[in-house]
């Protein structure tokens, strides 16, 4: 079964295109990186900018996603903010990557992130699942996400049970919904609740757990809870945000 199957099904792989825009300060990776997501059916490539340029520069007319490339050194966290609230979701690429670095960019709004070297069939799919409102993180980068949050470090392994047990039902009820795919809205949609009360349960959630960003909050759920974290085989580790 190929991964674009496993992330949307088998009715929905020619699902209208995507349109997005490339953004990287390197000339030659840029036009590498747009070279490779023009081959994919599924995408439709705007063009590409240098990430240097002022926002107002950029040709974000009905774009869905950003890739913008990360390196080690670079402060990307305004600009993912500044997208996030044009409601633009951004996905990043990039190499040497660091928890730190993963806490920023997604407390920064960032809707996945990336290992570079990523095969052209992951990236598409990857793509498509942060324009359907999945976060995205390279399997790569999940041992960054191993250790147990703060609160639970120095417990023994019942820890996390016990942090889980101080959540209220509807909490629980929103962190497992999230960690079994769905979406803000349709976590909403299936609670009859208001998408910004599950952010607000989220919030919750983060604070009682411990956790930095809701994607640590859903791992430490789903392996407390005996869940299955490789979801999506292949390229990806997908959940949604």
């Amino acid at each position: 079964m190929s991964l674009e199957r496993d992330l949307f099904g088998a009715d929905q792989a020619a699902d209208e295109k995507v349109r997005i825009l490339v953004a990287d300060h390197d000339p030659i990776s840029r036009h590498v990186l747009t070279s490779v997501l023009r081959r994919s059916p599924h995408l439709e490539v705007a063009g590409s900018v240098n990430d240097q340029q002022q926002l107002h520069q950029w040709p974000l007319d009905r774009v869905d996603v950003v890739v913008l490339a990360s390196a080690p050194r670079d402060n990307v966290t305004d600009l993912v903010r500044q997208l996030e609230s044009r409601k633009v979701r951004v996905l990043l690429v990039g190499t040497a990557w660091s928890k730190r670095r993963l806490d920023a960019a997604f407390a920064a709004g960032a809707t996945g992130c990336l290992v570079k070297n990523i095969q052209v069939a992951g990236l598409s799919a990857a793509i498509r699942a942060v324009a359907s409102g999945h976060t995205v993180l390279s399997p790569e980068l999940r041992v960054l996400y191993a250790q147990r949050t703060p609160a639970a470090s120095s417990a023994h392994p019942a820890g996390s049970e016990q942090l889980l047990r101080t959540l209220t039902s509807r909490e629980q009820e929103v962190l497992r919904s999230l960690a079994g795919g769905m979406s803000t809205a349709e976590t909403a949609a299936q609670l009859h609740v208001s998408p910004a009360t599950v952010k607000s349960h989220v919030s919750h959630v983060l604070t009682k757990l411990g956790a930095r960003n809701r994607l640590e909050a859903v791992l430490l759920f789903q392996r407390s809870d005996g869940l299955d974290t490789e979801t999506v085989p292949g390229h990806l580790t997908a959940m949604v945000g």
